[in-house]
């Protein structure tokens, strides 16, 4: 029969305790790595957002009526003054960039000049640092749509009628020259009627007086002459 010494005992529990010790050891590295790691994240600023566009004009997907003069871009933060790392190009339908003139940077607004142009559909790229001085980018549309105009009725044709003119007799005589002669051609035809039957009448009146009167001086001539016959036949009977 084997007999356990006290020594052999503690041989036996001296493995079972380094290994429990050696776990123990490797968990607290790791829970002190995890919470280091924590620590560092804690204590690390957060990393700052980049600046966005919040409002254009014309906006995006819009449809305005009226080529617009200048196109204005307004972001979320203070836009860098760097003229060279502030582009902005409006394409029109034809692929042609109307931009015209350096854009103007006035806070968090960016405006840009543009030529006149024609209807159709745009596209607006630009490229800018944003206050945390990392560029940013991108693009939209617009439509500029022209305004139809309601059919104009025609207009009828109008026709001038001549304006008539005034005739001698419609003409009124004022009131401080009137005078009691014939004032007018109309007047004068019914005088020349009326004379003209003056003269016939008379003229006729003239005739028959000048027949009578003939007549009458031949009736005496001739009664004359019978008288003057029955004196020379007188005597001759009585002898």
């Amino acid at each position: 029969m084997t007999t356990e010494t006290p020594t052999s005992r503690a041989s036996l529990r001296t493995p079972r305790m380094s290994g429990t010790l050696r776990r123990l050891r490797l968990l607290s590295a790791v829970a002190g790595a995890l919470i280091a790691v924590g620590l560092l994240f804690a204590a690390a600023p957060p990393a700052a957002a980049h600046d966005q566009i919040v409002s254009s004009s014309p906006e995006a997907g819009g449809t305005v009526s009226e080529v617009p003069d200048q196109i204005s871009l307004t972001f979320s933060g203070e836009i860098l003054a760097d003229f060279s790392a502030v582009i902005v190009e409006v394409i029109a339908a034809d692929g042609q960039n109307i931009a015209t003139g350096d854009p103007i940077i006035d806070g968090t607004t960016v405006t840009q000049a543009v030529q006149p142009g024609q209807v159709g559909v745009f596209t607006v790229r630009w490229r800018v640092v944003s206050s945390d001085g990392h560029p940013i980018s991108n693009e939209y549309q617009y439509t500029v749509e022209a305004v139809a105009m309601p059919p104009s009725t025609p207009t009828p044709d109008v026709t001038e009628e001549p304006t008539p003119r005034p005739s001698p007799t419609a003409t009124a005589t004022p009131a401080g020259d009137v005078h009691n002669g014939p004032s007018g051609g109309g007047e004068i035809f019914p005088g020349l009627a009326v004379l003209g039957v003056v003269v016939v009448l008379g003229g006729g009146l003239i005739i028959v007086l000048m027949m009578g009167r003939e007549r009458r001086r031949r009736d005496r001539a001739a009664a004359a002459g019978k008288n003057t016959r029955a004196g020379k036949d007188e005597p001759a009977d009585e002898s």
